[in-house]
């Protein structure tokens, strides 16, 4: 039987990371989720726009939100009670549905993605081609067939947590495979890989160097692509913050660990599962997709591109001269496309996004027929782990909406939500029907992250919930929360102030919403604290 005590701390430090390493769990299961579809497409645009000099970005981003996450085990251990109640009785229970809705509406919308990616790995990648809905209804079937399996006790239960560990460490090895390659070619240096893990916010208000010399030949729309470059780049250095952490991954937690029985003597054991679990994973495989990436791609006027990417950047560029371009023909717009610049052009091209098949097929010189296969396995495994923790999160957040926890039946109803989504992919993630679900999605999640982080402080810090439990260093603990909350609220109100910009009127309503809603969910979580925390002494 599998020894679930932690080891006393008189222990070498060694000797107790190892017996931690065999316990682990929840932590895999939150990578799991994190390495899937945005994790792919934010690091593979971060290595176009800002090649090595933005691999600090996504490891502090993260490190942030194992702060939160951490914080939010020690609760869960301290006080064994669900935090989803806890933050009922203890904040508001407007907070706490707001967090719980949140989830299901992230869980749904967005594990149709990760079908798409799968579908997409498979046919793209792995070269199999095949009709897209048997692709998606073999994903369905696996999917929920281990899910039935995790839902139970015992040891199927114990094999999904293994198969999850698996599934994260083929992405990285997959991944930092590809790296290891490129170093031994002589592509990437390690000093460049180096340089580019030491924090540096200059990013915000200047284009790397490396697009100076282009910059400098577009004449006098010069301006415009300095300014296109670093709203890009503010975006997403701002953004990652926002998003290292999912609003649904700070809801699955509690319930993972909960579920292996761990408790107030697990609380440093929980600490490292999320470092051993989620932290070093996420900087593994993120790194390595930036890294390979940047070697391709960043300031490469001869990479290759995707003629709608390309599109989308050079029309960005015609809009600013063309007012009315957005409403012009396709035949307009393609004449006009003729008569830019040659430096737009090429500007147009290192800014393009890029996906996994253009970056595998950039690899083939280096890696042969390997590549593809390479990228193919470890993004399968990203979507085929990720889309799993989605229905699981769902199935904890249904669970728990019609107070049926611990219920199997309805944990795998909550699951099929998501799952019969993802089924139906093909069909929903395309087009205007993808826009009209990822819009309302997108916003929920962003507007309500820093509530699921208040939530958290606040419980942290309420001497009704841990009593006697309330840690001793609390001023350091609040400090790094309040970094890690302000950082994550920022980045959502600035995300929230962007849609404001949209030429959608729906999307644009929706952020005037969303940061009214924010404020006003601050401020009554925090007056409703203090009212509770007053009556309880």
């Amino acid at each position: 039987m599998k020894d679930d005590s932690p080891l006393p701390s008189s222990d070498s430090l060694f000797k107790r990371g190892m017996h931690y390493a065999r316990m682990s769990g929840p932590g895999w299961i939150q990578a799991a989720v994190t390495l899937g579809g945005g994790t792919l497409v934010s690091a593979l645009y971060l290595g176009v726009i800002g090649g090595f000099e933005f691999l600090w970005l996504q490891p502090l981003a993260m490190l942030c939100g194992v702060i939160m996450l951490s914080a939010l085990s020690y609760i869960t251990l301290s006080i064994q009670e669900r935090p989803f109640r806890a933050a009922k009785k203890r904040v508001s229970p407007v907070l706490a549905w707001g967090w719980l809705v949140a989830t299901v509406v992230a869980n749904v919308v967005f594990c149709a993605s990760q079908f798409a990616l799968g579908t997409d790995a498979i046919q793209n990648n792995l070269g199999l081609d095949g009709n897209p809905f048997l692709i998606t209804a073999l994903l369905f079937l696996v999917s929920m067939t281990l899910i039935w399996q995790f839902s139970g006790k015992g040891r199927g239960a114990v094999l999904i947590d293994q198969i999850i560990k698996v599934l994260v460490a083929v992405i990285v090895l997959a991944f930092i495979a590809v790296v290891v390659l490129l170093i031994a070619k002589g592509e990437v240096a390690w000093g460049q890989i180096g340089s580019g893990l030491l924090p540096d916010f200059s990013a915000l208000f200047h284009p790397t160097e490396a697009y100076e010399p282009f910059i400098a030949k577009a004449g006098s729309y010069g301006s415009f692509w300095s300014e296109y470059i670093v709203t890009n780049q503010r975006n997403i250095i701002i953004g990652a913050f926002g998003t290292a952490v999912g609003i649904n991954m700070t809801f699955l937690l509690p319930y993972t660990i909960l579920k292996r029985k761990w408790g107030k003597k697990h609380r440093e054991l929980a600490r490292f599962d999320l470092l051993l679990g989620l932290l070093l994973p996420f900087i593994l495989g993120a790194s390595a997709l930036i890294i390979a990436s940047a070697s391709q791609f960043h300031a490469n006027e001869s990479a290759s591109v995707n003629e709608q990417a390309y599109h989308e950047v050079l029309d960005a560029r015609l809009l600013e001269e063309h007012k009315g371009y957005a409403h012009y023909t396709i035949t307009q717009k393609n004449q006009l496309r003729t008569t830019v610049s040659q430096a737009d052009k090429k500007l147009a091209i290192l800014l393009s996004k890029r996906n996994a098949k253009d970056l595998a097929v950039a690899l083939e010189p280096f890696l042969g027929q390997w590549a593809q296969l390479i990228f193919g396995i470890g993004i399968l495994a990203m979507a085929l782990s990720t889309m799993i923790v989605h229905m699981m999160m769902n199935g904890y957040a249904f669970s728990e909406a019609i107070n049926k926890y611990g219920n199997r039946k309805v944990f795998f109803l909550g699951a099929l939500i998501p799952a019969f989504m993802g089924l139906v992919s093909p069909i929903i993630w395309s087009g205007s029907i993808k826009s009209a679900l990822v819009i309302p999605a997108s916003v929920i999640a962003t507007t309500l992250l820093p509530i699921a982080y208040l939530i958290i402080v606040l419980l942290m810090n309420s001497r009704s919930a841990l009593q006697s439990e309330l840690p001793r260093n609390r001023f350091a603990i609040n400090l790094l929360m309040f970094i890690a909350m302000g950082f994550a609220s920022f980045a959502s109100f600035w995300a929230l102030w962007g849609k404001m910009g949209s030429p959608n009127p729906f999307e644009r309503f929706l952020a005037i919403g969303a940061i009214v809603l924010l404020l006003v969910l601050i401020l009554m979580g925090c007056y409703n604290f203090y009212r509770k925390e007053k009556k309880s002494l």
